[in-house]
């Protein structure tokens, strides 16, 4: 395939040669060195690795965080030099969960400014798949500290607004989306795993007071509504 890209045999085999470097660190650049020898890019490119990797090893980092790979290729048409990609010892499998490089005068696009650039991203979802994996997340059905029930339809507006104030407080609340039987709230909050319900209905709105609710006991107590925030046991 690499010859349909109007290079000769000899050069096609130099770049599989290149892309099949192993070894220390330290032998991939003296074969780097040999093999690019008389190259003036290549050269420069061999130059500037040795630079980063002895700058790397001054900083203190581990000798064996670090692998030289010249097989990796990434956004060739903004990558300007050494790219990077960054593995997990423990799952080495499910691939790169942080990769960049340096991609100078990128920010052209947007300024007349010329601007160095050197980043990287981070794969989230790849990275919580592998916690995930390496049992480093503990399994809950629902991140969120209380269920609150909607089941006086008339009184949307104020369980919004109270949903809100506890917010504010740091508290997660989850407002049933439609006005259903209480006990039917209650036992898909059960099946979610929420351990607190705070209950209001119409009796509670008019004296200003809700029902702090253990799913896990069944138990309740009435309080005020100022003092719900206070109340509710989030361990």
């Amino acid at each position: 395939m690499l010859e349909t890209a109007l290079i000769t045999e000899q050069q096609a085999s130099a770049v599989l040669e290149l892309a099949e470097l192993r070894g220390s660190n330290e032998a991939i650049l003296t074969s780097l060195q040999k093999m690019l020898s008389g190259n003036a890019i290549g050269e420069e490119g061999v130059t500037k690795l040795s630079e980063l990797f002895q700058s790397i090893l001054i900083s203190g980092v581990p000798l064996d965080r670090i692998m030289i790979d010249v097989s990796i290729a990434r956004g060739l048409d903004y990558y300007t030099g050494t790219i990077y990609e960054t593995f997990l010892d423990e799952l080495p499998g499910i691939g790169s969960v942080c990769s960049g490089g340096r991609y100078d005068n990128l920010a052209g696009l947007y300024t007349k400014q010329e601007l160095p650039g050197v980043g990287a991203s981070l794969g989230l979802d790849r990275l919580i798949a592998a916690m995930e994996e390496l049992g480093m997340i503990e399994k809950v059905s629902t991140p969120i500290a209380v269920f609150l029930p909607y089941f006086v339809e008339t009184r949307l507006a104020d369980y919004l607004k109270f949903a809100a104030g506890l917010r504010s407080k740091g508290i997660g609340v989850e407002l049933y989306p439609e006005t259903k039987k209480l006990g039917q709230q209650l036992k898909y909050a059960d099946k979610r795993g929420y351990r607190v319900a705070v209950i209001i209905g119409e009796d509670e709105f008019q004296r200003d007071t809700c029902q702090i609710k253990d799913l896990k006991t069944g138990q309740s107590v009435e309080c005020p509504q100022t003092e719900c925030a206070n109340l509710i046991p989030l361990h």
